[in-house]
């Protein structure tokens, strides 16, 4: 865990300058809720220092015997699956590859859903998102990975809003690395 509380300590006011954004104005969420708070983890996830410190954060608090790919809601989880994936390999040599879930399958060419390895049943894979509020997004790409067979070993985000999302997947192993209180401290 100290490596953790470290990469944590580092990554907390990465996330507090860049990706916690106060409007004067609420906008709408994906959850479809209001909010004068906003948290865009793409400024996290699509820069190098915060990217590799999520990413490093996760593979602290991932069951990584347990687990034989990651993947998660494209966009949101795009770049994080991929980093997930490399830092795997570089830092710890455990190959896990990174797969992508559309919301819907492609109308064209293989017509997939999910990009990446192919996900068999019995598969146990880890979902990755940056933000989650109602958890909406993740039980959608949830629902196509289990359709496969696949089964759902743990779901970890960045940010938990602390609006219904902890509920909504509670049926999972689910982690996240802050939460709205940690970040609004």
């Amino acid at each position: 865990m100290a490596k953790l509380d470290e990469l944590k300590a580092q990554l907390l006011p990465f996330v507090k300058q860049h990706a916690h954004i106060k409007l004067s104005q609420p906008i709408q969420l994906a959850s479809g809720k209001m909010s004068n708070t906003y948290f865009d983890g793409r400024q996290v996830t699509l820069h190098p220092e915060g990217m590799s410190l999520f990413a490093r954060s996760i593979l602290e608090v991932a069951l990584l015997s347990e687990i034989h790919a990651v993947g998660g809601p494209s966009i949101g989880a795009d770049p994080i699956a991929t980093a997930v994936s490399l830092f795997a390999w570089l830092d710890r040599k455990i190959t896990l590859p990174a797969f992508l879930v559309r919301k819907e399958p492609k109308k064209h060419g293989l017509q997939r859903q999910i990009e990446g390895p192919e996900l068999k049943p019995g598969m146990r894979v880890l979902v990755v998102e940056d933000v989650i509020t109602s958890g909406k997004s993740v039980l959608q790409a949830i629902s196509a990975i289990e359709t496969l067979g696949a089964i759902v070993a743990q779901v970890v985000c960045l940010v938990d809003r602390n609006e219904g999302g902890r509920e909504a997947l509670s049926k999972y192993v689910y982690q996240p690395i802050f939460t709205r209180d940690e970040v609004e401290k």
